[in-house]
């Protein structure tokens, strides 16, 4: 399965690559998005999301989602008072599926002039607007599946147009649970003349993520076709306080604990993860790759996590941006 899909993509990529007379494209910026976490983490959560925002970033990781959750997220730009984007997520965690939706948006505030006076005219809104519908399968316990269908509105003043787009991701455990590797594809589809400059992104992935969810660390590489630009990051998240060794928190004992294991059948997939201990406390994070660097910092308490980034795109000390997001599981 493996070998079938990386050969897809090698020849997929391979095709783009001799297109050197190509001009330069750039992706649609609201089909990148993601959460604050991921954020903190240069981008790096293809295989490593563990809240609904995975339904942005890769489908197919939802499957390590512990809870049902909801995911809020904004961002604070150098723009402010002109620019604003938010994105919030819902997702519902089975035995052998998850499904998730997501819904994101990013207005910007223009303001206009009279060509002849040169007087200040009525402020316009450029609005961008994305639904993204992921779903996941387990093929077995180590092995997931995930696709998604995303439709995005640009509004401008009275135009509107649509584009619609997929994604595909796969994620395979090797050597032990904790080693991950997944590949995907990301923003192909169908669309007008307005959305034509819309790469499509092939990304392969290799993390680490430790069984308590202490520390993980992820390596991402992104090639964006056929504007043929490349994007290579590596994220870091540790926990640098954690509040279940300190003894702050209590978790109750699943039903099955205290059970005879010879009058009990093996607990289900569902019963698994809800036994599951949820990390409690401050987790720092770090990324750095060609694009940027970020760093990041998050409190969990249980069920609730809040989260902090920031983000130096492009290294630029002008281009400098916040994100502020949390997420609730149930």
């Amino acid at each position: 399965m493996i070998k079938k899909i990386f050969s897809i993509l090698l020849v997929y990529a391979s095709v783009f690559f001799g297109a050197e007379s190509i001009s330069s494209k750039h992706s649609l910026s609201i089909l990148e998005t993601s959460s604050t976490r991921s954020r903190g983490m240069m981008g790096t959560s293809f295989l490593i999301g563990n809240d609904s925002s995975a339904v942005f970033t890769s489908s197919a990781s939802l499957m390590g989602v512990l809870r049902d959750s909801i995911n809020l997220n904004y961002t604070i730009t150098s723009s402010m008072k002109d620019e604003y984007i938010f994105n919030a997520s819902y997702a519902h965690i089975g035995a052998s599926y998850a499904f998730g939706i997501g819904f994101a948006s990013e207005i910007n505030k223009i303001y206009s002039y009279d060509s002849v006076y040169g007087i200040k005219k009525n402020d316009i809104y450029s609005g961008l607007y994305l639904i993204n519908i992921g779903a996941s399968y387990a093929i077995n316990e180590s092995s997931f599946i995930g696709a998604n269908i995303k439709s995005v509105v640009n509004n401008s003043e009275k135009h509107n147009n649509f584009g619609l787009f997929f994604d595909l991701s796969y994620m395979q455990s090797i050597f032990t649970p904790s080693f991950k590797l997944g590949v995907g594809i990301k923003n192909f589809g169908f669309y007008d003349n307005v959305f034509a400059k819309i790469d499509t992104d092939i990304t392969a992935s290799l993390a680490y993520i430790k069984s308590d969810n202490s520390f993980s660390i992820s390596a991402q590489y992104t090639i964006s076709v056929p504007s043929v630009s490349h994007k290579v990051s590596l994220g870091i998240e540790a926990m640098i306080i954690d509040f279940n060794k300190l003894g702050l928190f209590k978790e109750k004992k699943a039903w099955y604990d205290d059970l005879p294991e010879s009058i009990l059948d093996a607990p289900s997939a569902v019963q698994k993860r809800l036994a599951q201990k949820l990390p409690s406390g401050i987790l720092a994070r770090a990324g750095i790759g060609n694009k940027g660097a970020s760093l990041g910092l998050s409190i969990y308490v249980k069920l609730f996590r809040l989260d902090y980034a920031v983000i130096f795109d492009n290294f630029k000390k002008d281009n400098i941006s916040h994100d502020i997001g949390m997420s609730f599981m149930f």
